[in-house]
C-alpha cells in the first residue's frame, strides 16, 4: 500500500514545520516526519527551554535590588525553576501539533530514511510506503564534544545542562559562544561558582570587539571567570568530579557543559540513499535555490550549515517551498544581514559588518557609541550595563552594522534588520521619532553619535 504526497519534508523542527505549513497554504499535500516532539530542538532543548531558564535567573538577580539576600534565594527550588522552562516547551510543541492539523499535515512519528526509486521518494512507515515527488530535509544539529568525550551524568550537552539532577557549586563551560554564555549566566544567577574556557583571545569571539571586551567585564563582575587561550588537552571524570587539563594545570568541577558548537545531524542511510553531496565539515551542499545535487531533493536549516538559528531555517522554508511552489529562482539571505542574539544578562544582540570586518574590507566607516547609563529607562530598570554601537558607511551614509549589549537588546535588534536588508541611511534614523521614555532611545542616540550630533551624551 503506498500513500502519495506533493512533498515530505523530515525534520519537524522550526525549518521543517514551517515549510510544511507554507507548502499546505501554497495547495500542496504535505507529510512531515519527526522522530521525537515537533519543534525539534529550538522548542524543545534550546530557544525557548532556555529563556524560560533565563528569565528565572533574571529574577533571582532582580530580587537582590529589593533587599534579598543569597541565604533568602537560596530557598528558590531548583526543580521548579526547571518545572517552568519545561511546561513553556511542552506547551509550544502542542501549539506546532495544533498547526499541523489545522493546515492538513499528516505528521508521520518515525526515523524517516528515504529511498529514491524512478525519481519518486519512498519513506517506509509500517506495512506502507509514503511517496513524495519532492523531498525536503530539514535534519538540524547535534551538539559536538572534544575527542572522544562522551555526554554523562557529569559532563553535559545543552539538554542535560536544561535539567540538571543537582546544582553543581563549582562549574566548567568549554565554549564562550552563545550556548556557553547563556549557561554562564543562568548558573552564575543560581550560585555557582562558574569558569568558562576559550580557545581563543577573547570571548564571543565573532562578536564586535567592544561588546566582547565590554561582556567581559559585566561578567567578571558578576563572578564569572575566563580562561582564555584556552588549550584543553584531557577531560576526565570520576563519580564525582570532571577533572580539565587546560596547559599545565588541572582543575575540578563539580560539572562541565560541552558547548563548542554542532555537527550535522544527518542518518548515512540518507546520504548514501539519495547520493548527496556534502562540504567538507558534513553539511549539505545546495545552491540559492536550496537544491541539493539530486533532482527535487532540497535542504534547509542548519543542516546546510551556519548561521546555526531558528529564525534563519524559518527564513529558509519559505524561501524553498515558494521555490518548490512557482519554480521561480530565489535567495538565501545574506549572513550579516541575519541577526545574532544571546539572552545572557546581560543580553547582546548583533548584525551587519563588525568595525574589525569593515577594517579588513578596507570600507569607510562612522561609528557612533551611546551608553545605557545615559538612559533614562535603563535608570528605573536599574540595569545600566553596555551600549548601542552603530556603523555607517562614511561615504554614502549607508548602515552597515549594530553591535548592543545590555537590558533587553535582543528586543531591539529587529528594528536594524528592517534597516540593513532597506539598504536605509542615517537619515531615516535620524529623522524617526522614537517614543520616550524607552530603550530604543538608545538607537537614535547612538546614530546622532556617529554623525557628531550627540543629545544626551
Amino acid at each position: 500500500m503506498t500513500n502519495k504526497y506533493d512533498l515530505s519534508i523530515i525534520g519537524g523542527g522550526p525549518g521543517g514545520y514551517v515549510a510544511a505549513i507554507k507548502a499546505s497554504q501554497l495547495g500542496m499535500k504535505v507529510a512531515l516526519f519527526e522522530e521525537d516532539r515537533l519543534g525539534g530542538v529550538c522548542l524543545n532543548w534550546g530557544c525557548i527551554p532556555t529563556k524560560s531558564l533565563l528569565h528565572s535567573a533574571e529574577f533571582i538577580e532582580e530580587a537582590k535590588h529589593f533587599g534579598l539576600n543569597n541565604d533568602d534565594l537560596s530557598k528558590i527550588a531548583l526543580e521548579k525553576i526547571v518545572e517552568k522552562s519545561r511546561k513553556a516547551s511542552e506547551n509550544l510543541s502542542k501549539g506546532v501539533s495544533s498547526l499541523m492539523k489545522k493546515n492538513k499535515i499528516d505528521v508521520y512519528a518515525i526515523k524517516a530514511v528515504p529511498q529514491l526509486e524512478n525519481n519518486i521518494f519512498k519513506i517506509k512507515y509500517n506495512d506502507e510506503f509514503i511517496e513524495s515527488d519532492k523531498l525536503i530535509l530539514a535534519t538540524g544539529c547535534k551538539p559536538r564534544t572534544i575527542g572522544d568525550t562522551k555526554f554523562s551524568d557529569l559532563i553535559w550537552s545543552s539538554k542535560e545542562a536544561m535539567i540538571p539532577k543537582f546544582l553543581p557549586k563549582n562549574l566548567s563551560i568549554i565554549g564562550s559562544g552563545a550556548i556557553g554564555i547563556e549557561f554562564a549566566s543562568i548558573y552564575n544567577a543560581l550560585g555557582s561558582n562558574v569558569t568558562v574556557f576559550e580557545s581563543q583571545d577573547k570571548i564571543l569571539p565573532q562578536f564586535d570587539k567592544d561588546v566582547s571586551i565590554e561582556a567581559q567585564k559585566i561578567f567578571e563582575k558578576k563572578g564569572i571567570k575566563f580562561e582564555l587561550n584556552a588549550k584543553i588537552s584531557a577531560i576526565n571524570e570520576n563519580k564525582k568530579k570532571v577533572i580539565i587539563s587546560n596547559d599545565d594545570q588541572s582543575i575540578e568541577s563539580d560539572a562541565l557543559i560541552m558547548s563548542i558548537g554542532v555537527s550535522p545531524n544527518l542518518d548515512t542511510k540518507i546520504i548514501e540513499n539519495t547520493k548527496l553531496k556534502l562540504d567538507k565539515a558534513g553539511y549539505i551542499e545546495t545552491n540559492d535555490n536550496y537544491e541539493t545535487n539530486t533532482a527535487n531533493l532540497f535542504a534547509i536549516g542548519d543542516i546546510i550549515g551556519g548561521p546555526w538559528l531558528a529564525h534563519k531555517a524559518m527564513h529558509d522554508a519559505i524561501n524553498c517551498v515558494e521555490r518548490i511552489s512557482t519554480g521561480q529562482n530565489t535567495h538565501k539571505p545574506k549572513t550579516h544581514h541575519i541577526p545574532g542574539c544571546i539572552y545572557s544578562l546581560p543580553q547582546v544582540a548583533t548584525i551587519g559588518y563588525t568595525e574589525q570586518q569593515l577594517e579588513e574590507l578596507s570600507i569607510p566607516f562612522k561609528k557612533g557609541n551611546f551608553p545605557f547609563l545615559a538612559n533614562g529607562k535603563s535608570q528605573t530598570m536599574s540595569n545600566t550595563f553596555g551600549f548601542v554601537k552603530t556603523l555607517f558607511n562614511s561615504e554614502t551614509g549607508e548602515f552597515l552594522g549594530a553591535h548592543l549589549i545590555g537590558p533587553d537588546v535582543t528586543e531591539m535588534i529587529s528594528t536594524f534588520g528592517l534597516a540593513i536588508s532597506s539598504e536605509s541611511t542615517e537619515d531615516e534614523f535620524i529623522n524617526t521619532v522614537f517614543a520616550h521614555p524607552t530603550l530604543s532611545e538608545s538607537i537614535h542616540e547612538s546614530v546622532l553619535s556617529a554623525f557628531g550630533k550627540p543629545l544626551h551624551f
